[in-house]
Protein backbone atom coordinates (compact mmCIF):
# COMPACT_ATOMS: atom_id res chain seq x y z
CA UNK A 1 0.00 0.00 0.00
CA UNK A 2 1.03 3.59 -0.53
CA UNK A 3 1.11 5.86 2.50
CA UNK A 4 -2.23 7.39 1.56
CA UNK A 5 -3.78 3.95 1.11
CA UNK A 6 -2.31 2.86 4.45
CA UNK A 7 -3.83 5.90 6.14
CA UNK A 8 -7.32 4.95 4.98
CA UNK A 9 -6.76 1.27 5.75
CA UNK A 10 -5.69 2.18 9.30
CA UNK A 11 -8.82 4.20 9.97
CA UNK A 12 -10.93 1.36 8.55
CA UNK A 13 -8.98 -1.17 10.72
CA UNK A 14 -7.89 -2.98 7.55
CA UNK A 15 -4.14 -2.44 7.79
CA UNK A 16 -3.28 -5.72 9.52
CA UNK A 17 0.16 -5.41 11.06
CA UNK A 18 1.25 -2.59 8.76
CA UNK A 19 1.98 0.58 10.72
CA UNK A 20 1.86 4.11 9.33
CA UNK A 21 4.38 6.53 10.84
CA UNK A 22 3.22 10.13 10.62
CA UNK A 23 4.30 13.27 12.48
CA UNK A 24 2.43 16.54 12.66
CA UNK A 25 5.55 18.59 12.09
CA UNK A 26 9.26 19.21 12.72
CA UNK A 27 10.13 22.12 14.99
CA UNK A 28 13.78 21.22 15.33
CA UNK A 29 17.05 23.12 15.29
CA UNK A 30 17.58 22.49 11.62
CA UNK A 31 21.12 23.92 11.46
CA UNK A 32 22.14 21.75 14.43
CA UNK A 33 20.73 18.66 12.72
CA UNK A 34 22.99 19.42 9.75
CA UNK A 35 26.03 19.38 12.07
CA UNK A 36 24.75 16.10 13.57
CA UNK A 37 24.64 14.21 10.28
CA UNK A 38 21.64 15.46 8.30
CA UNK A 39 22.83 15.41 4.66
CA UNK A 40 22.95 18.49 2.49
CA UNK A 41 20.03 18.99 0.16
CA UNK A 42 17.29 18.00 2.63
CA UNK A 43 14.85 20.89 2.99
CA UNK A 44 13.27 22.13 6.20
CA UNK A 45 9.57 21.36 5.60
CA UNK A 46 6.90 23.93 4.90
CA UNK A 47 3.91 23.61 7.21
CA UNK A 48 1.28 24.00 4.49
CA UNK A 49 1.28 22.02 1.29
CA UNK A 50 4.33 20.10 0.13
CA UNK A 51 7.96 21.16 -0.09
CA UNK A 52 9.34 21.76 -3.58
CA UNK A 53 12.45 19.69 -2.79
CA UNK A 54 12.80 16.51 -0.69
CA UNK A 55 12.49 17.55 2.95
CA UNK A 56 12.81 15.98 6.42
CA UNK A 57 9.64 13.95 5.95
CA UNK A 58 10.88 12.49 2.67
CA UNK A 59 14.39 11.89 3.94
CA UNK A 60 13.24 10.13 7.10
CA UNK A 61 10.44 8.19 5.38
CA UNK A 62 7.76 9.82 7.56
CA UNK A 63 4.32 10.65 6.21
CA UNK A 64 3.47 14.33 6.45
CA UNK A 65 0.08 15.91 7.04
CA UNK A 66 -0.02 18.26 4.06
CA UNK A 67 -2.22 21.02 5.45
CA UNK A 68 -4.44 23.18 3.26
CA UNK A 69 -6.63 25.91 4.68
CA UNK A 70 -8.21 29.32 4.22
CA UNK A 71 -8.69 32.58 6.11
CA UNK A 72 -11.38 31.87 8.71
CA UNK A 73 -11.30 35.18 10.53
CA UNK A 74 -11.44 38.87 9.63
CA UNK A 75 -11.55 39.81 5.98
CA UNK A 76 -10.49 42.51 5.78
CA UNK A 77 -8.49 42.37 8.96
CA UNK A 78 -8.03 45.26 11.34
CA UNK A 79 -4.77 47.23 11.08
CA UNK A 80 -2.04 45.62 13.14
CA UNK A 81 -0.08 48.04 15.33
CA UNK A 82 2.41 48.21 18.16
CA UNK A 83 0.83 50.05 21.10
CA UNK A 84 3.80 50.15 23.47
CA UNK A 85 7.27 48.67 23.62
CA UNK A 86 10.07 48.36 26.16
CA UNK A 87 13.20 46.19 26.18
CA UNK A 88 11.20 43.67 28.24
CA UNK A 89 7.75 43.55 26.61
CA UNK A 90 5.80 44.61 23.56
CA UNK A 91 2.09 45.38 23.52
CA UNK A 92 0.33 45.14 20.17
CA UNK A 93 -3.07 44.90 18.50
CA UNK A 94 -3.57 42.09 15.97
CA UNK A 95 -5.71 41.70 12.85
CA UNK A 96 -8.73 40.69 14.97
CA UNK A 97 -8.53 43.93 16.94
CA UNK A 98 -7.34 42.06 20.04
CA UNK A 99 -4.58 43.31 22.34
CA UNK A 100 -1.73 41.10 23.53
CA UNK A 101 1.56 41.49 25.35
CA UNK A 102 4.62 39.40 24.49
CA UNK A 103 8.16 39.15 25.76
CA UNK A 104 10.66 41.38 24.02
CA UNK A 105 13.82 40.19 25.80
CA UNK A 106 14.66 37.19 23.62
CA UNK A 107 12.84 34.69 25.83
CA UNK A 108 9.66 32.88 24.91
CA UNK A 109 6.27 32.44 26.51
CA UNK A 110 2.69 32.40 25.31
CA UNK A 111 1.26 35.85 24.50
CA UNK A 112 -0.56 37.44 27.44
CA UNK A 113 -4.20 38.19 26.57
CA UNK A 114 -5.17 41.75 27.53
CA UNK A 115 -8.28 42.88 25.67
CA UNK A 116 -10.63 41.69 22.94
CA UNK A 117 -12.63 43.63 20.40
CA UNK A 118 -15.61 41.27 20.64
CA UNK A 119 -17.13 40.84 24.09
CA UNK A 120 -20.86 40.97 23.41
CA UNK A 121 -23.30 40.10 20.65
CA UNK A 122 -23.54 43.82 19.83
CA UNK A 123 -19.76 43.97 19.36
CA UNK A 124 -19.87 41.03 17.02
CA UNK A 125 -22.78 42.35 14.98
CA UNK A 126 -20.87 45.60 14.39
CA UNK A 127 -18.03 43.57 12.86
CA UNK A 128 -20.00 40.67 11.43
CA UNK A 129 -19.40 41.54 7.79
CA UNK A 130 -15.69 40.87 8.32
CA UNK A 131 -16.44 37.28 9.37
CA UNK A 132 -18.70 36.38 6.45
CA UNK A 133 -18.32 36.37 2.69
CA UNK A 134 -15.28 37.65 0.78
CA UNK A 135 -14.52 34.07 -0.27
CA UNK A 136 -12.29 35.17 -3.14
CA UNK A 137 -9.97 36.90 -0.68
CA UNK A 138 -9.94 34.06 1.84
CA UNK A 139 -8.64 31.31 -0.47
CA UNK A 140 -5.08 31.44 -1.78
CA UNK A 141 -5.93 30.61 -5.37
CA UNK A 142 -2.36 30.85 -6.65
CA UNK A 143 -1.20 28.38 -4.00
CA UNK A 144 -4.05 25.97 -4.80
CA UNK A 145 -3.45 26.16 -8.53
CA UNK A 146 0.25 25.45 -8.00
CA UNK A 147 -0.02 22.82 -5.27
CA UNK A 148 -3.28 21.08 -6.16
CA UNK A 149 -2.01 18.99 -9.09
CA UNK A 150 1.14 18.02 -7.16
CA UNK A 151 -0.65 16.86 -4.03
CA UNK A 152 -3.27 14.94 -6.00
CA UNK A 153 -0.63 13.12 -8.02
CA UNK A 154 1.51 11.91 -5.10
CA UNK A 155 0.95 9.10 -2.57
CA UNK A 156 3.67 9.81 0.02
CA UNK A 157 1.92 12.39 2.17
CA UNK A 158 -1.60 12.84 3.49
CA UNK A 159 -3.43 16.01 2.35
CA UNK A 160 -5.73 17.49 4.98
CA UNK A 161 -8.22 20.34 5.11
CA UNK A 162 -7.40 22.52 8.14
CA UNK A 163 -10.23 24.20 10.06
CA UNK A 164 -10.52 25.62 13.57
CA UNK A 165 -12.97 23.76 15.78
CA UNK A 166 -15.72 25.69 17.57
CA UNK A 167 -13.87 26.30 20.84
CA UNK A 168 -10.59 27.09 19.08
CA UNK A 169 -12.36 29.66 16.91
CA UNK A 170 -14.06 31.24 19.93
CA UNK A 171 -10.75 31.27 21.79
CA UNK A 172 -9.00 33.18 19.01
CA UNK A 173 -11.85 35.67 18.75
CA UNK A 174 -12.84 36.16 22.40
CA UNK A 175 -9.84 34.97 24.39
CA UNK A 176 -9.59 31.77 26.40
CA UNK A 177 -11.41 32.88 29.55
CA UNK A 178 -14.13 34.68 27.62
CA UNK A 179 -14.62 31.61 25.40
CA UNK A 180 -15.16 29.55 28.55
CA UNK A 181 -17.66 32.01 30.03
CA UNK A 182 -19.53 33.12 26.91
CA UNK A 183 -21.86 30.07 26.77
CA UNK A 184 -23.21 31.20 30.16
CA UNK A 185 -22.99 34.99 29.82
CA UNK A 186 -23.54 35.49 26.07
CA UNK A 187 -25.09 32.32 24.62
CA UNK A 188 -26.58 34.12 21.62
CA UNK A 189 -23.15 35.49 20.78
CA UNK A 190 -21.74 31.94 20.77
CA UNK A 191 -24.54 30.67 18.53
CA UNK A 192 -24.14 33.54 16.07
CA UNK A 193 -20.36 33.19 15.88
CA UNK A 194 -20.40 29.41 15.41
CA UNK A 195 -23.20 29.50 12.82
CA UNK A 196 -21.31 32.11 10.79
CA UNK A 197 -18.02 30.27 11.16
CA UNK A 198 -19.51 26.98 9.95
CA UNK A 199 -21.22 28.64 6.98
CA UNK A 200 -17.99 30.41 6.02
CA UNK A 201 -15.90 27.24 6.48
CA UNK A 202 -18.18 25.28 4.18
CA UNK A 203 -18.08 27.98 1.51
CA UNK A 204 -14.28 28.25 1.61
CA UNK A 205 -13.69 24.51 1.91
CA UNK A 206 -15.41 23.72 -1.38
CA UNK A 207 -12.69 25.01 -3.72
CA UNK A 208 -9.91 23.72 -1.42
CA UNK A 209 -11.40 20.23 -1.47
CA UNK A 210 -11.87 20.35 -5.23
CA UNK A 211 -8.25 21.41 -5.78
CA UNK A 212 -6.51 19.10 -3.30
CA UNK A 213 -8.87 16.15 -2.72
CA UNK A 214 -7.89 15.83 0.94
CA UNK A 215 -7.98 12.49 2.71
CA UNK A 216 -9.38 14.02 5.90
CA UNK A 217 -10.30 17.22 7.70
CA UNK A 218 -7.89 18.30 10.42
CA UNK A 219 -9.84 20.11 13.15
CA UNK A 220 -7.56 22.18 15.37
CA UNK A 221 -9.32 22.31 18.73
CA UNK A 222 -6.82 23.15 21.48
CA UNK A 223 -9.29 23.19 24.38
CA UNK A 224 -7.84 20.84 27.00
CA UNK A 225 -5.34 21.24 29.79
CA UNK A 226 -3.58 18.65 31.89
CA UNK A 227 -6.66 18.39 34.13
CA UNK A 228 -9.14 18.03 31.27
CA UNK A 229 -11.29 20.05 28.85
CA UNK A 230 -12.05 23.75 29.29
CA UNK A 231 -15.72 23.02 28.59
CA UNK A 232 -18.25 20.86 30.39
CA UNK A 233 -20.12 18.02 28.72
CA UNK A 234 -23.41 19.93 28.89
CA UNK A 235 -21.91 23.00 27.21
CA UNK A 236 -20.24 20.82 24.59
CA UNK A 237 -23.55 19.11 23.81
CA UNK A 238 -25.36 22.41 23.41
CA UNK A 239 -22.83 24.42 21.42
CA UNK A 240 -20.06 22.27 19.94
CA UNK A 241 -21.76 18.98 19.12
CA UNK A 242 -24.14 20.51 16.53
CA UNK A 243 -21.15 22.17 14.82
CA UNK A 244 -19.29 18.85 14.53
CA UNK A 245 -22.33 17.00 13.23
CA UNK A 246 -22.97 19.59 10.53
CA UNK A 247 -19.28 19.72 9.56
CA UNK A 248 -19.15 15.92 9.27
CA UNK A 249 -22.25 15.82 7.05
CA UNK A 250 -20.73 18.48 4.82
CA UNK A 251 -17.44 16.58 4.53
CA UNK A 252 -19.14 13.32 3.63
CA UNK A 253 -21.18 15.10 0.98
CA UNK A 254 -17.91 16.47 -0.42
CA UNK A 255 -16.21 13.06 -0.44
CA UNK A 256 -13.96 13.63 2.60
CA UNK A 257 -14.44 10.58 4.84
CA UNK A 258 -12.56 11.34 8.04
CA UNK A 259 -12.09 13.94 10.79
CA UNK A 260 -8.90 14.03 12.84
CA UNK A 261 -9.21 16.30 15.86
CA UNK A 262 -6.15 17.85 17.53
CA UNK A 263 -6.04 19.03 21.10
CA UNK A 264 -3.28 19.19 23.67
CA UNK A 265 -3.87 18.11 27.25
CA UNK A 266 -6.34 15.43 28.32
CA UNK A 267 -9.47 15.11 26.15
CA UNK A 268 -10.75 11.94 27.87
CA UNK A 269 -13.89 13.46 29.39
CA UNK A 270 -15.26 14.41 25.96
CA UNK A 271 -14.03 11.61 23.69
CA UNK A 272 -17.42 9.90 23.45
CA UNK A 273 -19.06 13.20 22.45
CA UNK A 274 -16.45 13.88 19.78
CA UNK A 275 -17.12 10.41 18.42
CA UNK A 276 -20.84 11.16 18.47
CA UNK A 277 -20.15 14.32 16.49
CA UNK A 278 -18.29 12.44 13.77
CA UNK A 279 -14.64 12.67 14.84
CA UNK A 280 -12.74 9.54 13.80
CA UNK A 281 -9.24 10.09 15.17
CA UNK A 282 -7.80 12.16 18.02
CA UNK A 283 -4.19 13.25 18.52
CA UNK A 284 -1.57 13.85 19.96
CA UNK A 285 -2.20 12.29 23.43
CA UNK A 286 0.43 14.16 25.43
CA UNK A 287 1.93 11.67 27.85
CA UNK A 288 2.23 14.20 30.68
CA UNK A 289 -1.53 14.75 30.57
CA UNK A 290 -3.39 11.90 28.87
CA UNK A 291 -3.45 8.10 28.74
CA UNK A 292 -3.75 6.97 25.12
CA UNK A 293 -3.80 3.30 26.10
CA UNK A 294 -6.76 3.80 28.40
CA UNK A 295 -8.61 5.79 25.73
CA UNK A 296 -7.99 2.97 23.25
CA UNK A 297 -9.46 0.43 25.67
CA UNK A 298 -12.50 2.54 26.52
CA UNK A 299 -13.31 3.61 22.95
CA UNK A 300 -12.84 0.73 20.50
CA UNK A 301 -14.12 2.81 17.57
CA UNK A 302 -11.61 5.59 18.15
CA UNK A 303 -8.51 5.87 15.99
CA UNK A 304 -5.47 7.42 17.66
CA UNK A 305 -2.32 9.14 16.48
CA UNK A 306 0.66 10.01 18.68
CA UNK A 307 1.09 9.07 22.33
CA UNK A 308 4.87 8.41 22.10
CA UNK A 309 6.61 10.52 24.73
CA UNK A 310 8.67 13.15 22.94
CA UNK A 311 10.96 13.75 25.92
CA UNK A 312 12.57 10.29 25.78
CA UNK A 313 15.05 12.07 23.49
CA UNK A 314 16.31 14.35 26.30
CA UNK A 315 16.56 12.37 29.55
CA UNK A 316 19.21 14.75 30.94
CA UNK A 317 16.95 17.79 30.69
CA UNK A 318 16.22 19.28 34.16
CA UNK A 319 12.48 18.97 33.54
CA UNK A 320 12.88 15.18 33.34
CA UNK A 321 14.90 14.76 36.54
CA UNK A 322 14.14 11.42 38.17
CA UNK A 323 11.75 10.26 35.45
CA UNK A 324 14.04 7.86 33.62
CA UNK A 325 16.18 5.01 34.94
CA UNK A 326 18.84 5.57 32.28
CA UNK A 327 20.12 8.38 30.10
CA UNK A 328 20.76 6.01 27.19
CA UNK A 329 18.38 7.31 24.55
CA UNK A 330 18.18 4.15 22.36
CA UNK A 331 17.13 2.16 25.42
CA UNK A 332 14.50 4.71 26.32
CA UNK A 333 13.18 4.67 22.75
CA UNK A 334 12.88 0.88 22.89
CA UNK A 335 11.03 1.02 26.21
CA UNK A 336 8.63 3.72 25.04
CA UNK A 337 7.80 2.00 21.75
CA UNK A 338 7.19 -1.25 23.59
CA UNK A 339 4.91 0.54 26.05
CA UNK A 340 2.86 2.41 23.47
CA UNK A 341 3.23 1.11 19.94
CA UNK A 342 3.06 -2.64 20.48
CA UNK A 343 -0.35 -2.71 22.26
CA UNK A 344 -1.87 -0.01 20.05
CA UNK A 345 -0.66 -1.71 16.87
CA UNK A 346 -2.21 -4.98 18.04
CA UNK A 347 -5.45 -3.18 18.90
CA UNK A 348 -5.58 -1.46 15.49
CA UNK A 349 -6.62 2.00 14.38
CA UNK A 350 -3.29 3.50 15.41
CA UNK A 351 -0.90 5.87 13.60
CA UNK A 352 2.55 6.05 15.18
CA UNK A 353 3.80 9.50 16.13
CA UNK A 354 5.18 11.59 18.96
CA UNK A 355 2.84 13.24 21.42
CA UNK A 356 3.46 16.62 19.78
CA UNK A 357 5.69 18.10 17.09
CA UNK A 358 9.28 16.88 16.89
CA UNK A 359 10.74 19.55 19.15
CA UNK A 360 14.05 21.44 19.42
CA UNK A 361 15.45 19.11 22.12
CA UNK A 362 15.61 16.15 19.71
CA UNK A 363 18.98 15.27 18.16
CA UNK A 364 19.13 14.01 14.59
CA UNK A 365 20.85 10.63 15.30
CA UNK A 366 18.30 9.89 18.04
CA UNK A 367 15.37 10.62 15.76
CA UNK A 368 16.89 8.36 13.08
CA UNK A 369 17.22 5.66 15.75
CA UNK A 370 13.51 6.06 16.58
CA UNK A 371 12.60 5.69 12.89
CA UNK A 372 14.80 2.60 12.60
CA UNK A 373 13.18 0.95 15.62
CA UNK A 374 9.70 1.52 14.20
CA UNK A 375 10.77 -0.08 10.92
CA UNK A 376 12.71 -2.99 12.40
CA UNK A 377 10.42 -4.08 15.22
CA UNK A 378 6.97 -2.52 14.94
CA UNK A 379 5.81 -2.97 11.37
CA UNK A 380 6.42 0.51 10.01
CA UNK A 381 5.30 0.17 6.40
CA UNK A 382 5.77 3.68 5.01
CA UNK A 383 6.62 3.74 1.29
CA UNK A 384 7.95 7.14 0.28
CA UNK A 385 8.99 7.52 -3.33
CA UNK A 386 11.19 10.49 -2.36
CA UNK A 387 12.84 8.63 0.49
CA UNK A 388 16.59 9.29 0.33
CA UNK A 389 17.77 6.53 2.66
CA UNK A 390 18.04 8.02 6.14
CA UNK A 391 19.23 4.71 7.61
CA UNK A 392 22.30 4.35 5.42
Amino acid sequence: MSNRELFHATLRRENGGSLLHMEQGFNVRYDEWKTQGLPDGVANPDMFGLSAAPDLFDHLNVAKIAFFGFDQFCQPGFPEETLAETPQVKRYRNHLGNTYEVRNDGGWSLPHELDFAVKTLADYMERRDRFRGNIEKRVDWAFLNKMGPRVRAQEDHIPALWVHGPFAFLRELLGTENAMMAPFNEPELVRAVLDDHLELAQACAGPVIEATRPDFSFVWEDMCGSSGPLMSRDVFREFSLPWYRRWKRFLLDMGVPWIMMDTDGDPSALVDLWLEGGVDCIQPWEVNSADALRAAREHPNLALMGGIYKHVFEPDHPSQAGRFKTNHVPTLIDEELERVVRPLRERGGYIAGLDHWVHPGVKYPDYVCYCERLAESYGKANRSLRFLGAYE
